[in-house]
């Protein structure tokens, strides 16, 4: 899957857009805060802390992990976080903006993780899905990934192996 054709490229992420990541954190949850009886200052100091001990966690586990904006032209669109530091690659996060959702970029990134580990030979792909995200495993399911457990009781494991000839 060829993502410069589609507009879209992955530059690195790095400590100096920590900013742009917290606000597409923000854009892309805070539909789940719509009754949350917060001022919207309260509902934003919220979503940013949550964005930090959430990417903080992710950087932790995943030390050798590739960060990455998902941008349309110069604009940032999203997040996605995988690891390919072993023989089993983790696709740690994928985030859009709403207006990034439901156009087909998150089958795109994930097709493209998937031809990147099929051709570096990896083992298989990885990745946890919460239970309350139907739309999310629907879209791995679509794409190959098979139930692989239950994490902590929140998540769905998901694992895709790739075929080789």
């Amino acid at each position: 899957m060829e993502l410069p054709a589609q507009g879209i490229a992955l530059p690195a992420a790095d400590v100096g857009n920590l900013p742009e990541l917290a606000d597409l954190h923000a854009q892309a949850r805070i539909a789940e805060l719509l009754f949350a009886p917060w001022a919207p200052d309260q509902k934003r100091a919220f979503l940013d802390e949550q964005f930090a001990l959430q990417h903080a966690h992710f950087v932790k586990a995943h030390r050798k992990g590739d960060f990455r904006l998902v941008t349309r032209g110069d604009a940032p669109i999203g997040r996605f976080y995988f690891d390919r530091s072993g023989p089993e690659w983790v696709l740690i996060d994928i985030l859009l903006a709403p207006g990034a959702q439901a156009r087909g970029l998150g089958t795109t990134l994930v097709g493209w993780l998937q031809q990147a580990a099929r051709d570096a030979n990896a083992d298989r792909l990885r990745l946890s899905v919460a239970y309350n995200n139907p739309r999310a495993e629907a879209l791995y399911r679509r794409l190959g990934f098979e139930d692989a457990g239950d994490v902590a009781g929140t998540h769905l494991s998901m694992l895709w192996r790739p075929i080789r000839p």
